[in-house]
C-alpha cells in the first residue's frame, strides 16, 4: 500500500531545504568576508592618488600631501574591513538562524513520517 504524502510533511521538507540552502550561502558568505576582513582590498592606490592630490593642492608641502594620501589610504582600508566585518556578521545570522531552522523542521517531517509508518 502507498504511504499518504501531507501537505504539511511536504511543508517540512521544503522549509529544510530552504534552510540548508540559507546554510551554504551563509558559510560561503563568511568564508569570504573573513578574506576580505583578513586582507581587504582596497581600489585607490598610491600612484592614482598622489598625482591628484598634487593637482589639486600646488601649494602644498610634499610632507602634507603625502600625509594626506596616507589618510586617504588608511579610510579606504577600514572603510574595506567595515564592509567585511557587516558581511561576516551577516553571514554568523545566517548560520544562527539556518541550523535551528532547520532542525525544527526536520524533527516535525520525521514525526510524520514516523506516525505513519505506525
Amino acid at each position: 500500500m502507498a504511504r499518504k504524502v501531507y501537505v504539511r510533511e511536504i511543508y517540512f521538507y521544503l522549509i529544510c531545504v530552504i534552510a540548508l540552502i540559507v546554510f551554504i550561502i551563509g558559510i560561503v558568505n563568511l568564508a569570504d568576508n573573513i578574506t576580505n576582513y583578513v586582507n581587504p582590498v582596497t581600489y585607490s592606490s598610491r600612484p592614482q592618488v598622489l598625482p591628484m592630490y598634487k593637482e589639486q593642492y600646488p601649494d602644498m608641502s610634499a610632507e602634507q600631501i603625502e600625509a594626506m594620501v596616507q589618510e586617504e589610504m588608511d579610510n579606504s582600508l577600514r572603510y574595506e574591513k567595515n564592509i567585511a566585518l557587516r558581511g561576516i556578521i551577516r553571514g554568523v545570522l545566517m548560520l544562527v538562524i539556518s541550523i535551528p531552522l532547520f532542525a525544527f523542521h526536520w524533527r516535525g517531517a520525521q514525526k510524520i513520517w514516523a506516525s505513519e509508518k505506525d
